[in-house]
């Protein structure tokens, strides 16, 4: 058996979401003013997916449709003693977005550079970077 760590370990799931302008979305979080992707915890049940489209509804107001083959995995810890782990899908909207004032602040749809300026944590910042690599590389291959 493996020694514990004594840390707490924290799961939670969330989606890179772009527009039809391929543009990212980016939520500034009540809890701690930050800029991130919508993202939370799982519920009984659920499967990791229907997880961060559920928070993704909650917080954005977002019907989304994940785009299969992107998983980025986020680990850092927020707080001493609690080791986080956020699993991030891609999807996709074009609807409008209607926040939850409860945990969200505010939103914007921003292009890639000014989202990479724009989001709070490093390991966010590499997520944001899969995503534009992953969709650059999938638009590309569907090209005619």
């Amino acid at each position: 058996m493996g020694r514990s760590t004594g840390k707490t370990k924290e799961r939670s799931y969330g989606a890179v979401i772009i527009n039809e302008k391929g543009e990212f979305l980016l939520i500034r979080h009540q809890n701690g003013a930050h800029w991130d992707f919508p993202k939370g915890h799982k519920e009984k049940d659920e499967t990791d997916r229907e997880a961060a489209i559920r928070e993704v509804l909650e917080e954005t107001g977002l019907k989304v449709r994940l785009i299969d083959g992107f998983k980025e995995k986020s680990r850092y810890s927020p707080i001493p003693g609690v080791e986080k782990t956020v699993t991030f899908y891609l999807g996709f909207s074009m609807a409008r977005v209607s926040i939850q004032e409860e945990e969200v602040m505010d939103y914007e749809y921003l292009p890639y550079e000014k989202a990479r300026e724009r989001i709070t944590f490093p390991e966010s910042r590499e997520i944001l970077k899969a995503a534009k690599q992953f969709i650059d590389t999938y638009l590309q291959a569907n090209e005619d």
